[in-house]
This record gives structure tokens, C-alpha cells and sequence, in this order.
């Protein structure tokens, strides 16, 4: 990943404060004012306040920290428990209630916990035809947005073993190795696969493609994948303006990895803002989604086979015949990706793919 914005859990311009709680504020001196509560734990949210920071700061008041990981969750928390629409999204004047949240033992307990699978190996690659609640589907370490409860609410989780199989085959067979290889629980795979399907609606891009990227950087949705620099299922890199800064991790991009893939899936949707995927119209072909990932000013060059500015070294795959010495064009980019992803699942290779650049409009910059 290359330069990006910082965004972090971040206070949006004034608007109408929603429902209240008590007033009566009252400063504390020791955070320089920062620290703004009111009476019965209720915090009232002041420009520049994120609800990451919030939740730091309220544990440091007792003297007490947290991770940037154990914020991220708790902050997520506080925004399902008190109807926040949009985690990233807090006003002035919001009242959030601060009450609930666990002493820091508890919090570090609850950052640290993995779900414990007691299914049966034949039982992990069956997704379960009866239906699940949102918390079994996504187990306790994911908090599910209330933005989310529309699009659950238009159609049931659906299993892709009654006809993605078909429509996505690549993505059931990289969810299928994921239980197989512990980087998804079976518990939460339909939440993970709709998910995918629904960024993939989202952003005009194919689910299978996705799978495509996530098996080039992290072996399939490995949410532990790292090469000491660069973190996750797409692997968010440490550094000033990389991808991990642009999802509210640039102190300690590892921390990244102490996250579940539900939620490093909300990181990539925030990632693909960043990067402007969310102002494009029509599809966003397989070369376009991953140099969004690898390096994102590299899709200023629409030519297929022209050689691409991409620092460092990546896959052999990438390259123009494998060859390191060589170039990377959209053309070898695609052509390693589907090789590379055929290798993994062990799927027949399809006939080589040629990338055709017609007129399309202009992706954001990041």
C-alpha cells in the first residue's frame, strides 16, 4: 500500500445533537480540559473528539490503558450499544454513555479471547442451513454497526453452498480453505462471505476478485499475515500516510493483527474510501482493485502492458513472465492473479486473460 490520509473514528461537522442525557459538564483538569464527562458516566463529544480517543482516555482517567486494538473493539461497542449509526461519524453535542464499558482486566480479557470451535473438521466446511442471530453469525469479537441492519433485514444470509459455488467460485473455495486453515471461524463464515459480497456490490467490483487479492497478500484471508511491515488480509503497511495510518492504526500498525477478519474488513472498506473507490461508476476490473491495494497512484497508466511505477519488490507472479527483472503491467498483474489463485485452490487455470482498457472515468486519488 502507498500513501493515504489519516482517518481515524473521527467527530463529523456540527449537526443536531442526538438524544441527551444529563448536563452539567465537568472539565478535568488533568487531560488539559480534554477529558469532558457529565454526571452518571455520560460523555458529551466535542469537536475533535474520536471515539477511539474516548475510550482511551476514559480508561486513563482511572489511572488505567489500553491498545489501540482493545479502543478499535471498545469503541465499536459503545457505537452498537448506543444506536450509533456510524462508528466513525460522532458530533458535537452527542451525549455517549460510558458506563458500560468493562474494567480494563475485562477489556483486556475480551481483545484477547478466540473463539473456542468444539465443530467437528466436516462440520467446519458446512455452513449451518438453520438460521443464526447476528452475534452467532459474527461471533462476540465482531460488534455488528446498525448500518448493517438494513442490508441483513433486505435478504437472509445466504449459504454459498446453494448457488455461489456457482456465482462465486473462486471466494467459497478461499472461505473454504480459510475454516480449513483456522483464518476464519466456521461460526462466522457466512457473515465474512456476506460481507465480501455486499463490499463487492458496493464498490462495482467482482467477489471473486477480492478473493483473488486477499490470496496474493495474505494466503486467503489470513488475518495474521505480516511480512514484519505490512499487516492483515490485505496487508495494511506501518508507516507515515500508509495504509495502516489511513485506518486509525499508525502508531502500531501490528496491532492490526490482534483483529478478527470481520473487522479487518472494516478497515478495507475504510481503506477503499481513502483511496476514492467509493466515487467511481461502473465495474472496477480485477488490475484496478489490486493496484488500489499495491500502490494506488499506479492506476493513472490505463495501457495494459506498459510498464507500472511500483516501488520495492513483489511476487514473481506479478511480473512479466515471473521475472523479477522485468516489469509490472496491468497485464501481469491480472495474469498472476488468476495463476496464483488457481495454484492455492487447486482449480483448473482458465485461459490466459487480456486486459482490454477502454474509457472509463477516472478513479479518486488517493
Amino acid at each position: 500500500m502507498t500513501d493515504t490520509s489519516v482517518h481515524s473514528l473521527a467527530v463529523s461537522p456540527p449537526a443536531a445533537s442526538p438524544a441527551a442525557g444529563p448536563a452539567a459538564p465537568a472539565a478535568d483538569g488533568r487531560f488539559g480540559g480534554l477529558l469532558r464527562t457529565v454526571q452518571h458516566g455520560v460523555w458529551e463529544v466535542k469537536s475533535g473528539d474520536t471515539l477511539i480517543g474516548i475510550v482511551k482516555r476514559h480508561y486513563a482517567a482511572q489511572g488505567q490503558s489500553v491498545s489501540e486494538t482493545q479502543a478499535y473493539r471498545l469503541a465499536h461497542q459503545l457505537a452498537r450499544e448506543q444506536g450509533i449509526a456510524d462508528a466513525d461519524r460522532i458530533v458535537p453535542g452527542q451525549r455517549i454513555a460510558l458506563d458500560r464499558l468493562p474494567a480494563q482486566a475485562q477489556a483486556q480479557a475480551q481483545a484477547q479471547r478466540a473463539p473456542v470451535l468444539d465443530e467437528s473438521s466436516a462440520d467446519a466446511l458446512q455452513l449451518r442451513a438453520a438460521p443464526v442471530t447476528a452475534a452467532q453469525a459474527l461471533g462476540a469479537s465482531h460488534a455488528l454497526r446498525p448500518a448493517d441492519a438494513p442490508v441483513a433485514a433486505r435478504a437472509p444470509l445466504r449459504s454459498y453452498q446453494s448457488g455461489d459455488a456457482q456465482d462465486h467460485p473462486v471466494l467459497e473455495r478461499t472461505l473454504q480453505r480459510a475454516v480449513q486453515k483456522g483464518f476464519v471461524p466456521p461460526h462466522e463464515v457466512q457473515a465474512v462471505h456476506r460481507r465480501i459480497v455486499d463490499m463487492a456490490d458496493k464498490y462495482g467490483f467482482a467477489p471473486d476478485d477480492f478473493a483473488k487479492v486477499s490470496l496474493m497478500e495474505s494466503d486467503g484471508l489470513n488475518p495474521k499475515a505480516t511480512n514484519g511491515s505490512c499487516h492483515g488480509i490485505i496487508q495494511f503497511c506501518g508507516g507515515a500516510g500508509r495504509g495502516a495510518d489511513s485506518v486509525g492504526f499508525g502508531r502500531n500498525a501490528r496491532e492490526i493483527l490482534g483483529l478478527s477478519v470481520m473487522q479487518q474488513l472494516d478497515l478495507v472498506e475504510r481503506y477503499f474510501n481513502d483511496v476514492g473507490l467509493n466515487g467511481r461508476s461502473g465495474p472496477l476490473k480485477l488490475d484496478d482493485l489490486y493496484l488500489s491495494v499495491l500502490m494506488p497512484s499506479a492506476r493513472r497508466e490505463k495501457q495494459a502492458h506498459v510498464p507500472l511505477d511500483i516501488a520495492g519488490q513483489q511476487a514473481a507472479k506479478l511480473y512479466v513472465g515471473g521475472n523479477r527483472a522485468g516489469a509490472i503491467t496491468r497485464q501481469s498483474i491480472v495474469q498472476g492473479l488468476v495463476q496464483h489463485a488457481m495454484a492455492r485452490l487447486g482449480m483448473d487455470s482458465p485461459a490466459p486473460t487480456k486486459v482490454a482498457r477502454a474509457p472509463e472515468p477516472p478513479l479518486g486519488t488517493p
